[in-house]
């Protein structure tokens, strides 16, 4: 596999995540889900987005956890992208927020037809991207990931599969209808 130097801020960030996507690796167990109807869609930090179609949606995190939920049996499906695990008490209430984030995630699968007891997950992300934190089992990637993990469990939600923690941000490739997914550590 070839990797490419991505330079971020400059030119169309969503060009240049459509042309990764879309590199040849050498091999389909590395590859990407292939494309559904429709552009591919980016999530930045504190969005969420969710279809009852099929869908390919992309993302990239660093401490971030990125929560991916689609229903086996209709393939609605979606993902969202927080970037602290609580909203405190007074605060506003934002997906920037873990909290927050995995309900309203949910409430927009349950919005398109699916019920919660059909519903699948994967979770990714969740590093620490800085050196001086990477030992602490308490950094703000890994309560990202125990809030992601108790809040899908609280639901009865199983997670079927995670990549998380670590020292390396992933590149997130997700399709919604089957719950496919892509990652690669950068």
């Amino acid at each position: 596999m070839t990797r490419r130097e991505v330079q971020f801020g400059l030119g169309d960030l969503g060009t240049k995540l459509a042309a990764l996507v879309a590199e040849d690796s050498g091999s389909d167990a590395e590859a990407p889900p292939a494309r559904g109807p429709g552009a591919m869609v980016y999530v930045h930090v504190g969005q969420l987005f969710v279809a009852p179609e099929s869908r390919v949606v992309s993302t990239i995190l660093g401490s971030c956890v990125a929560v991916c939920v689609w229903d086996v049996a209709s393939g609605v499906g979606g993902l969202n992208h927080f970037l602290l695990p609580q909203c405190v008490e007074n605060g506003i209430s934002s997906p920037r927020f873990g909290n927050v984030a995995i309900h309203q995630l949910l409430d927009g699968i349950k919005r398109l037809g699916s019920q919660v007891s059909r519903l699948q997950a994967k979770i990714f992300g969740g590093a620490s991207v800085i050196d001086a934190f990477a030992a602490s089992r308490s950094s703000l990637g890994m309560q990202n990931v125990d809030l992601a993990r108790r809040t899908l469990g609280q639901l009865g939600i199983p997670i079927v599969a995670e990549d998380v923690g670590g020292s390396q941000g992933r590149k997130l490739v997700f399709r919604t209808d089957d719950g496919s997914a892509w990652v690669r550590k950068i």
